[in-house]
């Protein structure tokens, strides 16, 4: 199919958002166009008068390439009619504050879009709100605060987040007599406590440590102390020998422990879709699903290297991992073979410290690496959508330790001391 102006094919243009949709009636167009002429073609037919830009999808990818190039890589005829869908381009996110701590970052998570819960190499759990104040400074770990997890805030549990700390406990924190205070103490770990997940009912939580172990905690905060309800084992002295800042916080017992890792456990999550279930990664090179309720070890899978951090989606139903080999993971908790990942998405240079899942998306997530930088993926996409670099100089080259992903703002933080707060525009667009 050829014309003074070369190579031609025939298309037929889709779109599932309704506001964009045109004719379905094929049309012919050069073969090295690429996704800008493609774009210029569509609001050409939709009449826009400004422009809006689309991304094209061709077999399920996003188109990268010319069209010609696209069939040439696929052994794809240009006889045969090719159907591109089409979607309204994300947006790049904008940083739009950032607040400064005295220590690492090393947790973030956002309670709401006002809302942000900070934990920190310092020991403190510190709150910030949307105008840049920091409402409130809890102290209550005697060492370095790992992680935190955000109660959502339409919640009507008493407690509101939970922290959790080299010193072995996890607290659970909740308003007072309108301040912010320290309900209970879970304790029971005999090491750090790396990673902390709340349910999406807001009744429990797990922690995730480095003493080999998850365990399984009720929310609520306990009508007396359970100092006797632990394991005599791993009590260590009573409430009323305990030194340090915690020592005299009620104790929390945990309901279960999960053991079949070997080495840290550094990062789990609850499966959104079955609330009995959590996904665990660590330095074993595994990723293991658990069912909390009976205790066991349901599945496991494989890879060659440490798991630094996980997430999970409903919407695709898909596990992504942080590596140290600068990688992220896909899985498929579903599939028999544990050896096998879905897809690896390269571009970092640096250890993939945290990653987290679009809200609202199947097809969106974002990375944080020691390379300092951020990273929007599109899983149709092989490369990065995007890769956000800090913009204050001080923030650059320094490692990113936690990331948090809450409607429309993408939290990160870490070496630097800074959490910066990202906002996007349109991330309907990739939905």
């Amino acid at each position: 199919m050829d014309s003074k102006g070369g190579a031609q094919v025939q298309i037929r243009l889709l779109a599932k958002q309704q506001k964009y949709a045109v004719p379905n009636t094929p049309i012919v167009v050069p073969q090295q166009l690429q996704r800008y002429g493609l774009s210029e073609i569509v609001n050409h037919l939709l009449g826009n008068e400004k422009p809006v830009p689309f991304d094209f999808l061709a077999d399920g990818q996003f188109l990268r390439t010319t069209i010609a190039e696209h069939l040439k890589e696929n052994s794809q005829s240009a006889e045969n009619i090719l159907t591109l869908e089409y979607v309204e381009s994300m947006l790049p996110p904008t940083e739009i504050a950032s607040y400064s701590h005295d220590d690492w970052i090393s947790s973030v998570a956002a309670a709401s879009t006002n809302a942000f819960v900070v934990g920190s190499y310092d020991g403190v759990v510190r709150l910030w709100n949307a105008q840049s104040e920091c409402v409130a400074e809890l102290q209550g770990h005697d060492l370095a605060v790992k992680c935190v997890a955000a109660v959502p805030a339409q919640s009507k549990s008493k407690a509101e987040f939970v922290s959790g700390s080299q010193d072995c406990t996890a607290v659970a924190w909740g308003t007072k007599r309108g301040q912010q205070r320290a309900l209970y103490a879970a304790r029971g770990h005999t090491d750090s406590i790396e990673a902390v997940a709340i349910n999406p009912s807001s009744t429990h939580f797990v922690t995730a440590s480095a003493d080999s172990t998850i365990r399984f905690w009720s929310l609520a905060p306990p009508k007396q102390s359970e100092d006797e309800m632990l394991d005599g084992a791993v009590a260590g002295p009573s409430s009323k020998k305990r030194k340090g800042t915690n020592a005299q916080i009620m104790t929390k017992a945990a309901v279960g422990t999960l053991t079949g890792h070997v080495g840290a456990v550094t990062s789990v999550v609850f499966n959104k879709d079955q609330e009995s279930q959590v996904f665990s990664g660590g330095w074993d090179h595994s990723v293991r699903t658990w069912d909390v309720a009976a205790g066991v070890n349901l599945s496991t899978h494989l890879c060659d290297k440490v798991v630094l951090d996980i997430d999970y989606s409903s919407h695709s139903r898909l596990i992504a991992t942080g590596h140290a080999d600068r990688s992220v993971r896909l899985w498929d908790p579903r599939a028999e073979d544990s050896a096998v990942v879905k897809l690896r998405l390269t571009s970092h240079r640096g250890f993939v410290s945290s990653v987290a899942w679009a809200p609202d998306s199947a097809y969106m997530l974002a990375s944080a690496s020691h390379d300092g930088t951020i990273k929007v993926w599109d899983i149709r996409s092989r490369p990065p959508l995007y890769t956000v670099y800090p913009s204050d100089a001080k923030d650059k080259g320094k490692k990113l330790l936690a990331l948090d992903w809450h409607k429309s703002l993408l939290l990160a933080g870490g070496e630097s001391g800074s959490l910066r707060i990202h906002s996007f525009n349109g991330q309907e667009a990739a939905e």
